[in-house]
């Protein structure tokens, strides 16, 4: 699971769910597709794939 930190509130939540064993080139690509996501608190935030924290 690839985690995004809300930079509104702080909080943690799931980016994107990315297969056990998935190659760096695959994350890569999951990452870039997507780049807005919003937290449950309803704050919408543009991420670069350095954003990402991997918790797999």
């Amino acid at each position: 699971m690839l985690m995004l930190k809300c930079r509104t509130c702080g909080e943690v939540f799931g980016g994107h769910y990315v297969p056990e064993g998935s190659s760096a080139e695959f994350k890569s690509v999951a990452v870039s597709t997507d780049t807005l996501h919003t937290c449950s608190r309803g704050h919408k935030n543009e991420y670069a794939a350095d954003d990402y924290m991997d918790w797999s």
